[in-house]
């Protein structure tokens, strides 16, 4: 099943930057391991083991390894039977069904519990516009230090005691109407701004679709909480990169103030500067020591990556494909109904005449190399399961008569470069011998 297999390289992936994370806390960084959580959105967004076959099997020919079909009853896989007429034959098995039907059901749950959460935020867009002076003085200057030209909205909310960030295409810097310092301003509006110009809130909302996806995938619920740890984690930094340790004290204490704001009940939505006391505490461990990393440190971090996502596609490799059967009416099949459930496959033969011997088949490719056809029955069963990478050539089919002469037909045709399937495409020409000498 696709989904299972989106989720399960996510997870790896996703495992593997929290080890990284761990153990090598004082050479990478939160910035380093945010982006490698926003690149993991796509192992988990993005249906990329549906489309694994040609790197599956470029893989394993530069390893030299050599893909073995056995597919002994073919009534145990989900295939796809397609006629040139256009008619559709499927086959899943019933446990298929069900795990679908159970996880429309769980994401649908889930995106209407969402639903209300988004609606309750976008009615903050409704706040009035922020009119005091100090609050805007204080806004431009951070927009001009940060690099945030235009396209955010400064808003009142008087049922808030901090500062926090909605919308993606529409910024809105939500802050409240008293109760800050100019210094609390400054790092409060600073901090949001970081957020809005790394569209930290588009980021969110990708990690909420991963978890609506893998909604029965309890690493996705932690993979959502770290990718919000280091968000805030990797903003803090770049906030107090230029700042002594005295004011980065400072900033600390802002922190602790909103997260203590942040139980009161009058609160409707959590801020970017809240959050749990866990959070909390890593975020000012990791703010009071942070620093910039070394030329080596930076290498370290960009190889690391590097292994990470190469092993990350390493595991989308692990899906099948459901099999698709194209042009079941030349290459018919039928389930024999016998005690061992055997299926046999018949294809169509290539007719000649009656004073003609049919004596062997090749396949000439493009690129001038020779195979043997060997027999279509012994071998159909295993053809239907392979996932085909196809090269052009030719078939040459040859006759030899009881005069002693002989012909080669040639058609054009498509050859499986893993189980040997031919497509033929139609007739070639003809090359004729007095007498035979193959």
């Amino acid at each position: 099943m696709l989904i299972l297999a989106m989720s399960l390289s996510g997870s790896l992936v996703f495992l593997a930057i929290v080890l990284c994370a761990v153990l090598g806390k004082r050479v990478i960084s939160p910035g380093w391991v945010y982006s490698m959580l926003r690149l993991d959105l796509l192992f988990f967004c993005l249906p990329f083991p549906k489309y694994n076959s040609g790197y599956k099997y470029g893989l394993l020919r530069i390893l030299g390894i050599r893909q073995q079909w056995d597919m002994k009853d073919i009534v145990t896989a989900n295939f796809i039977g397609i006629e040139e007429s256009g008619r559709i034959h499927i086959s899943f098995q019933t446990y298929i069904v069900v795990i679908w039907a159970v996880w429309v059901c769980g994401m649908l749950l889930a995106a209407v519990r969402n639903l209300q959460k988004y609606r309750e935020v976008k009615l903050l867009k409704e706040n009035p516009r922020v009119s005091q002076s100090d609050y805007l003085a204080v806004f431009d200057r951070v927009k001009k230090e940060v690099g945030v030209s235009r396209g955010v909205t400064l808003l009142l909310a008087s049922d808030a005691e901090t500062v926090c960030t909605i919308g993606v295409f529409r910024k809105y810097v939500i802050v409240p109407e008293s109760g800050l310092t100019e210094e609390e301003i400054y790092f409060s509006l600073k901090h949001e701004l970081i957020h809005v110009k790394r569209a930290d809130v588009a980021w969110r909302y990708l990690g909420m679709f991963a978890v609506l996806l893998h909604w029965f995938n309890p690493l996705a619920y932690l993979y959502f909480y770290a990718m919000s740890l280091y968000c805030e984690q990797s903003c803090d930094a770049i906030l107090v990169r230029n700042i002594d340790r005295a004011a980065r004290k400072r900033y600390g204490n802002l922190i602790i103030n909103m997260a203590q704001d942040d139980g009161l009940d009058k609160r409707k939505y959590r801020t970017y500067l809240s959050g749990s006391k866990k959070m909390i505490k890593w975020r000012l461990i990791d703010m009071m020591e942070s620093r910039k990393r070394n030329r080596i440190e930076r290498i370290v971090s960009l190889a690391l990556g590097m292994i990470i996502l190469f092993g990350g596609s390493l595991s989308v490799c692990a899906y099948e494909n459901p099999q698709v059967i194209r042009g079941a009416e030349n290459v018919f099949f039928e389930t024999l109904s016998d005690e061992q459930g055997t299926v046999k496959f018949h294809v169509g033969e290539i007719q000649y005449s009656e004073g003609e011997i049919l004596d062997f088949t090749k396949f000439v490719g493009d690129d001038g190399s020779r195979h043997d056809l060997p027999d279509v029955e012994n071998d159909n069963i295993e053809r239907a399961g392979c996932i085909h990478a196809y090269v052009s050539g030719y078939v040459g089919v040859h006759h030899k008569n009881s005069d002693g002469s002989c012909k080669t037909d040639y058609y054009y045709a498509d050859r499986c470069s893993k189980c040997g399937r031919l497509e033929m495409k139609g007739y070639s020409h003809t090359v004729t011998s007095t007498k035979c000498t193959h």
